[in-house]
């Protein structure tokens, strides 16, 4: 019994030996792997660097942490930078294929020259998580702790859930996805409200699909071969909800000749006697016209999931103008592409 138990330790201490060792070999590589994948990407028009890169977490983990790390958009016209004091990831020892990240003391993202930013996103912590599957379709989730948003208004949410995914490989065809967005914002407080919300979106999400190449371009010049590629955008989700009033559709985006959006939705809106008294209010509608609106859209009404009247109808941007089911809502946001 005695000899048998020495040889299961020895054979345990050659076991360990060797996990040790194959464990301290994959941290060496994946720290000579993020400095070859960096390189590559600059040409890709990427910058990415730090102050210090350290794997850890032996024996039952894989721990890479980065301080100091900076992300810079190198392509002209198209300057955008990335800063967080720490971003960590997480993986076990047996499945590589999913990892979490944090962002513990937040992150500061820049679009635009750093000496003139044109907007600027803050973040108090992030924290997600990032798989990839056996196709090497990466899928991205990411929980954002109070961001704000600076440009020429300020924009503030309690949280946004961030999922992002990307194929293995680009697409070919318009047809083919180039990437899926999905956001949700929860009190999320506008310098503005729009017509008719009075008060904070209680809750904002839209779900989408790119398709198409999106080439790597500086925007105009990606946009119009994107557009020329015959690329869209299709929403799956959009939905906003402030108290009583409720929107939520589905539909496509594109670009126009001049490169301007185009864009054709359905779906229903629930509080709709307070959509007209906000679009009456906004000077939307004309003075006395708001009755008359009333009137036809309560024709249209039916009972919704929770029994409260509602109406179907349809959003449309063509042209430069906007209108919702029969009701012109003025000209649509022009893009100012330089």
């Amino acid at each position: 019994m005695r000899r048998i138990a020495t040889i299961v330790f020895l054979l345990l201490l050659v076991l360990f030996g060797a996990y040790t060792a194959l464990w301290f070999y994959i941290a060496g590589r994946m720290e000579d792997e993020i400095a070859q994948g960096a390189e590559r990407e600059r040409q890709n028009k990427l910058d990415i660097s730090w102050k210090k890169l350290r794997v850890h977490g032996y024996p039952l983990a894989f721990r890479i942490e980065a301080s100091g790390l900076l992300l810079r958009d190198l392509m002209p016209k198209r300057a955008a930078e990335v800063r967080a004091p720490l971003v960590e990831a997480r993986a076990a020892p047996w499945n590589f294929r999913s990892w979490a990240v944090a962002a513990p003391s937040g992150l500061t993202a820049v679009a635009g020259p750093p000496e003139a930013p044109r907007a600027t996103l803050t973040v108090q912590e992030v924290s997600g998580e990032v798989v990839l599957d056996a196709e090497r379709d990466v899928a991205i989730t990411l929980d954002l702790a109070h961001p704000v948003i600076e440009a020429d208004k300020r924009v503030t949410a309690r949280q946004a859930i961030l999922s992002l995914s990307l194929p293995g490989e680009p697409p070919r065809t318009h047809t083919e996805p180039a990437l899926g967005l999905a956001v949700e914002a929860h009190d999320l407080q506008l310098p503005k409200v729009p017509a008719p919300f009075h008060e904070a979106v209680d809750e904002f999400a839209f779900d989408l699909t790119v398709l198409g190449p999106l080439p790597n371009m500086p925007p105009r010049q990606a946009a119009e071969a994107w557009r020329d590629a015959g690329g869209t955008l299709e929403v799956e989700k959009i939905a906003a909800r402030s108290g009583d009033l409720a929107i939520d559709g589905s539909g496509t985006f594109a670009f126009d000749r001049d490169l301007q959006p185009e864009a054709a939705f359905s779906g229903s809106v629930q509080g709709y006697d307070k959509l007209i008294a906000g679009l009456a209010e906004a000077g939307i509608l004309p003075p006395g016209g708001s009755a008359l609106a009333r009137l036809g859209l309560s024709l249209l009404s039916q009972p919704g999931a929770k029994g409260q009247p509602q109406i179907k109808t349809s959003f449309t941007i063509q042209n430069g103008e906007m209108t919702l089911g029969p009701l012109k809502l003025g000209s649509a946001p022009r893009i100012a592409w330089d």
